[in-house]
């Protein structure tokens, strides 16, 4: 009778084996949707169109960009977690949808650790702390010694609550002390101004965002918040070099499937991501923007994701930033 059981489980497991091998075989067999809570026109959507004829090129289907903004990206995330795991279903996430927008008090109706694995990386971004040229300082060093030099908190200017900005001021402040306040903006350019002509003391934002200010000589860069010297600003030393460990607050935006997504079908979209991502069209515009890009494959891809996510998750809890409804 066990005996019978035993061969049994060894049948279905088989057949079930041999099913996904020939879902993996015949896949993509339909039109995928690449979901994004990216509105038309927003930087993720940019970045979703530039791919969509190479990843048509390389999977031999048609890929359609399917925008869901809103809800803080949690009405697209619910969306592509609850789409079947057929690989036919992408999502373009970032640390928000795949983490952060449930650790600050938005409702969401998927687990974003459990529902999703990412398959490949679209493009990360290092912020960047600026200070007003008129302060004097190069580095974190000099600016901490102006800031104790002080009375009165400085300013850090960032785009809106709960941004990467906000996330920026908030953990420079929390790891080194500083007497510092968080001043949001409703948009990126007003607070980059402000901090130019001195109205705020320090800002944060990316290469893409605050270049001009940067070629003018108004913003002074003093560290990166990345693994890395951004290739633009090869002078700039990151945090870690400047002695802050564990800031590195690399926002990602990622490729990701549904949970149960077969394995092969995974590997599939990895290689064909990848291929997309390398194309000059798609190249150039990440340099452009001072972005980064490395290829990596399913297995480092969600390491990587993973352990960013986490990072993400610390800092959160360690600020107690929540987003304001």
């Amino acid at each position: 009778m066990k005996f019978s059981k035993f061969v049994s489980w060894i049948f279905v497991s088989i057949l079930a084996t041999g099913a996904v091998l020939a879902t993996a075989q015949t896949w993509p067999s339909k039109p995928i949707k690449l979901i994004t809570s990216a509105a038309p026109g927003g930087v993720v959507d940019i970045y979703a169109r530039r791919h969509q004829p190479h990843l048509q090129n390389e999977l031999g289907q048609a890929v359609m960009v399917e925008n869901k903004p809103g809800a803080s990206g949690a009405i697209a995330g619910d969306a592509a977690a609850k789409a079947d795991p057929d690989g036919h279903t992408l999502f373009m996430g970032s640390q928000n949808e795949l983490g952060l927008i449930g650790q600050m008090g938005i409702p969401v109706r998927y687990d974003p650790a459990k529902d999703f694995s990412a398959v490949g990386l679209t493009i990360a971004g290092y912020p960047i702390l600026l200070v007003n040229s008129q302060l004097g300082v190069k580095n974190v060093a000099e600016l901490l010694a102006y800031i104790k030099s002080k009375n009165t908190p400085l300013d850090c200017a960032g785009n809106g609550t709960a941004t990467i900005g906000h996330f920026v001021c908030a953990a420079f402040t929390v790891r080194t002390g500083s007497k510092i306040q968080y001043v949001p903006y409703k948009a990126s350019v007003p607070a980059m101004t402000d901090a130019a002509s001195g109205q705020v003391q320090l800002v944060s934002a990316f290469y893409s965002e605050v270049a001009p200010f940067i070629a003018s000589g108004k913003l002074i860069p003093v560290g990166i918040f990345g693994a890395t010297r951004l290739p633009l600003l090869h002078n700039v030393p990151t945090m870690e070099e400047q002695g802050l460990k564990d800031l590195e607050l690399q926002s990602y935006t990622v490729y990701a499937v549904p949970t149960g997504t077969p394995v092969a079908v995974q590997r599939k979209l990895n290689a064909a991501i990848v291929k997309a991502a390398n194309h000059p069209d798609v190249m150039d515009k990440v340099k452009a923007a001072g972005g980064v890009y490395f290829d990596m494959n399913l297995e480092e891809t969600q390491a990587w994701q993973k352990r960013i996510q986490s990072r993400w998750n610390n800092i959160v809890q360690e600020t107690g930033i929540k987003l304001e409804k």
